[in-house]
C-alpha cells in the first residue's frame, strides 16, 4: 500500500458493520441462559421440550427467508441500506419476546429474528470485503467472528444472572445499536460500479483510502472497473450459477466449507451449552457458559492476527483437526457415562473432559472453520453473482442449522449424547481431506486474482480431461 494512503476508514467501517454480527452471537447463545429459566419456572413460561426446540430451532428457519431478502436488497438498494434495514425486524421479533410468554409467538419472534440474522449473514462479509484492501482482508473478515462471539458472550456472562426479561431486553438493544452505528459508513465501491456510478464510485475509494491522489486511485479502479464490466455482462440467475461450469469448482469448496462450519456442531454447543455443561460436576453451567464466552471472544481475536500471518488453508486445516479431536473427547465422556456405566468416582475423575473438549473446540473452531468459510464465500465468487451466491450458501447453512438443532434432542434421547458429538467429530475428520486436496489458498491476493485463479484452474482441469479422453479414443 502507498504511504499515501490511509487504512483509518476502512477499520472503522469494517468494524462497524461487523458489530451487527453481535446479534447474531447473542440471538444463537440466548437459549443458552433461557431454557433453565423455562425448567425452573423463573420465566413464566409453560412450555414443552418439543416446543423449545421449536423455539430454538426457527431461528435457522426465519434465516432462510432472511437470505432471500438480503440477495434482493443488497442487489437493488445496497449494501449499507441492507445493514442498517436488518434491524426492523430483529427489532420486531426481539420485542414481541419481551411481550409474550406464549410459546407460538415466541416462536414468531425467533422466526423474525431469524431472518435479520440472515440477512446480515448474507450482506456483511461482502461489504467488508469490497471496501477493504487485500492486505487487511482477512483479519477485517475475521472480525465478523469477533463481534459474532462477542454477543454470545453478553447473553452467557449476563443472561443467567438476570430476569428473562432482562436478558430479552439486552437482545433488543443490540439493533438499536448497531442501525445506528450503520448509518454513517460509506457504501461499497463495487456496488456503485456495478451500477455504473463511476463518480460515486471514486468518491468512496477517496474516502476509503484516506486520500485525495485521484491519479492512485484511478490506476486502482482500472482494473476493477475492467474485471467488474465483465462480470455484469454475465448477470446471472440462481440456475445459471448452478448448472454454468465456470462457477462449479466455487460452488463445491463453498458448499464443503459450510458442511464442515455447521455439521460440527457449533450450533448444538451454542444454544444447549449450559444445559451441556449441567450434566457434568466439574464446574456449575453459569460459570462454564461465562468462561466459554470468555475463551471464545479472546480466541477470534487471536485468530483477527493469525490471518495476516499464516494461509487459509493452514488455519481451516488446523481448525479442522482440533474440531473433530475436541467432539471426539466430549463423546468419550458421555460414552463412558451412558453406555459403559463407568463407577461415579471415575465420572468424578473425568468431569473435566467435556469442559475441556467444549472450549478446545470453541478456540479452534473460531481459528479456522468458524469464519475463514464466510471470507472465502465472499472471495470465490465474482460481483455478477456474489449476492446470489452469498445467499443460497447462507441459506444452505439455515437449512443445515434448522436440522441440527430441531434433531438434536431427538437424537440425543434415541441415542444418546455421545453419539451425537461423535457424528461431529466424523464430519470434522472427512473435512480434513477435502480441505487438503480442494481448498485454494487466497491469503494476499486481490478478488479478482483470486476469482481468475479459479477460473483458470477449472478451465486447465477442463482441458486436461478432454486431452485425456481424446488420447482413450485414438487407443481405441
Amino acid at each position: 500500500m502507498s504511504n499515501k494512503t490511509n487504512r483509518k476508514v476502512q477499520y472503522l467501517s469494517g468494524v462497524c458493520a461487523a458489530y451487527v454480527f453481535t446479534f447474531t452471537g447473542a440471538t444463537l447463545g440466548w437459549s443458552s441462559p433461557a431454557i433453565p429459566k423455562f425448567l425452573n419456572g423463573e420465566a413464566n413460561v409453560a412450555i414443552t421440550s418439543t416446543e423449545t426446540s421449536w423455539v430454538v430451532s426457527l431461528h435457522s428457519a426465519g434465516a432462510l427467508l432472511g437470505c432471500y431478502i438480503g440477495k434482493v436488497l443488497n442487489e437493488n438498494v445496497g449494501r449499507r441500506c441492507t445493514l442498517t434495514g436488518s434491524a426492523v425486524p430483529a427489532v420486531l421479533g426481539a420485542s414481541i419476546m419481551i411481550m409474550t410468554v406464549t410459546p407460538w409467538l415466541m416462536c414468531i419472534a425467533r422466526f423474525l429474528m431469524g431472518s435479520a440474522t440472515g440477512i446480515i449473514a448474507v450482506v456483511t462479509m461482502i461489504y467488508v470485503t469490497e471496501i477493504s484492501d487485500k492486505e487487511i482482508r482477512g483479519s477485517l473478515g475475521m472480525t465478523i467472528q469477533v463481534m459474532n462471539n462477542l454477543g454470545t458472550l453478553t447473553v452467557y456472562s449476563i443472561g443467567p444472572f438476570v430476569s428473562y426479561t432482562a436478558l430479552n431486553a439486552i437482545i433488543l438493544s443490540i439493533p438499536i445499536s448497531y442501525a445506528i452505528l450503520c448509518s454513517w459508513i460509506p457504501e461499497s465501491p463495487y456496488y456503485h460500479l456495478k451500477d455504473g456510478r463511476i463518480e460515486a464510485a471514486k468518491k468512496v475509494f477517496l474516502k476509503l483510502k484516506g486520500t485525495t491522489d485521484e491519479k492512485l486511485i484511478e490506476e486502482e479502479m482500472s482494473a476493477i472497473r475492467i474485471h467488474v464490466r465483465e462480470s455484469m455482462e454475465n448477470k446471472t440467475t440462481f440456475k445459471e450459477l448452478v448448472t454454468n461450469i465456470k462457477y462449479r469448482k466455487a460452488i463445491y469448496i463453498v458448499l464443503g466449507l459450510k458442511l464442515l462450519q455447521y455439521m460440527t456442531g457449533i450450533l448444538v454447543i451454542q444454544s444447549y451449552l449450559e444445559v451441556i455443561f449441567r450434566q457434568t460436576s466439574f464446574i456449575s453451567g453459569p460459570i462454564c457458559s461465562i468462561v466459554y464466552g470468555f475463551v471464545q471472544l479472546a480466541a477470534g481475536i487471536c485468530a483477527t492476527f493469525l490471518t495476516r500471518w499464516v494461509g487459509r488453508r493452514t488455519l481451516m486445516f488446523t481448525s479442522c483437526l482440533g474440531v473433530s479431536v475436541a467432539m471426539t473427547l466430549v463423546g468419550l465422556y458421555f460414552y463412558l457415562r451412558d453406555a459403559v456405566h463407568v463407577t461415579p468416582e471415575t465420572l468424578q475423575a473425568i468431569s473435566w473432559l467435556p469442559v475441556t473438549g467444549i472450549v478446545a473446540f470453541n478456540i479452534l473452531y473460531a481459528n479456522g472453520i468458524g469464519n475463514l468459510p464466510y471470507v472465502m464465500q465472499a472471495e470465490l465468487f465474482p460481483v455478477n453473482v456474489k449476492g446470489i451466491a452469498s445467499s443460497s450458501a447462507t441459506m444452505l447453512a439455515c437449512i443445515l442449522g434448522f436440522i441440527v438443532t430441531k434433531c438434536y434432542q431427538q437424537v440425543k434421547d434415541a441415542f444418546g449424547d455421545h453419539v451425537v458429538f461423535w457424528f461431529f467429530a466424523l464430519v470434522g475428520y472427512t473435512g480434513l481431506f477435502f480441505i487438503y486436496f480442494f481448498v485454494p489458498e487466497t491469503k494476499s491476493k486481490t478478488l479478482e486474482e483470486v476469482q481468475d485463479d479459479v477460473q483458470n484452474r477449472l478451465e486447465e482441469e477442463a482441458f486436461s480431461s478432454a486431452m485425456e479422453r481424446e488420447e482413450i479414443k485414438s487407443l481405441s
